[in-house]
């Protein structure tokens, strides 16, 4: 059997992170499009270059860094800066994930957890799409933690697909409200009947 790839999505707040760490205990491999984009904006990459030219040193820290707050800021809220953001990542996610594709052994299953799955190439790059799912109000709970308001995580909510359109894409869904037990079970169910048909 060749490796195989799930890509595992869902909206900002609905906990990805939980359901990676838990596909992650049965013997996945997990891969976060995030850190692969905080690796991109790092100072003397072909992605810091590209997004200091594209939206000015307004976005950089005192430490010449990119702040991700600030660059959040920018691009949140106008559909033209943040698909041309996108633009200058995304193929450089691809790319990491098709490397490490490339890497696994033979019936290895590779866990791609990224935000933007679904809205360019990097589906393509997925054998399953797996969704997970949380109602809303545990979403901004889970944001407020974070330190983002009501009105900024209702803003990026709304930047992204409704839960309708995610459930849709999907080839599994996860709902993950909270309680953790019922989340690992799900998701304990999803994994066995992955790799099912390829024992």
């Amino acid at each position: 059997m060749t490796a195989f790839v799930v890509g595992l999505t869902g909206p900002i707040g609905a906990g990805k992170s939980t359901v990676a760490a838990m596909l992650r205990e049965l013997g996945a491999k997990v891969l976060d499009a995030d850190a692969i984009v905080h690796d991109e904006e790092l100072r003397g990459t072909v992605g810091y270059s590209a997004i200091v030219q594209t939206f000015g040193t307004k976005v950089l820290g005192e430490d010449k860094e990119i702040d991700r707050s600030k660059l959040a800021a920018e691009v949140f809220g106008d559909p033209a800066k943040l698909r041309r953001l996108e633009q200058i990542l995304h193929p450089r996610v691809i790319a990491r994930v098709l490397e490490a594709r490339s890497m696994l052994p033979d019936d290895a299953v590779l866990v791609v957890e990224a935000i933007k799955l679904l809205d360019g190439d990097l589906r393509k790059a997925c054998d399953r799409i797996w969704v997970v799912v949380a109602p809303r109000s545990t979403m901004i709970e889970r944001l407020a933690a974070r330190g983002i308001g009501e009105r900024e995580a209702e803003l990026r909510l709304a930047q992204q697909l409704t839960d309708d359109q995610f459930r849709a894409a999907a080839d599994a869904v996860i709902v993950n409200d909270g309680d953790r037990d019922g989340t690992r079970a799900r998701v304990r169910d999803a994994w066995l009947k992955l790799r099912r048909p390829r024992v």
